[in-house]
Parts: C-alpha cells; sequence; structure tokens
C-alpha cells in the first residue's frame, strides 16, 4: 500500500527503515532518500513505527 503519494514509497519501503533502525519519521524519510511533502502520510508512518517497533521490542524480549 502507498504510504506516500508525493514521494511514492509503500508501507514495505517503511518496515525496511524500521529494520535498518529508524525510529522517528525523520529517520524513516532520511532511510528512503526524501523529505516531507503535504504531510499527509506522517500519521500513518507513525502508526507503523509504533506496531512495528512494539513488535521489535517484544521479539527480542522473547529472545533474552
Amino acid at each position: 500500500m502507498y504510504v506516500c503519494l508525493c514521494n511514492g514509497f509503500t508501507n514495505r519501503c517503511v518496515d525496511k527503515a524500521i529494520e535498518a533502525g529508524a525510529r522517528t519519521v525523520g529517520q524513516v524519510y532520511q532511510n528512503v532518500g526524501c523529505r516531507p511533502q503535504c504531510g499527509t502520510c506522517m500519521n500513518t508512518i507513525r502508526e507503523q513505527l509504533a506496531a512495528r517497533t512494539s513488535e521489535i521490542e517484544m521479539s527480542s524480549t522473547d529472545v533474552a
């Protein structure tokens, strides 16, 4: 699903950025190599960051 229409990146791009260590919206943009345009996608990115980082934290807790 497209997350950012202005820059043309998808939820998979956001997932890859999170897996690479992005923990903020700005870090996601930096990872995908673009800058915010209209800002409409920021809430979606924040939601995806919250969901994925809690998944990552839970899986690292399970391993420890």
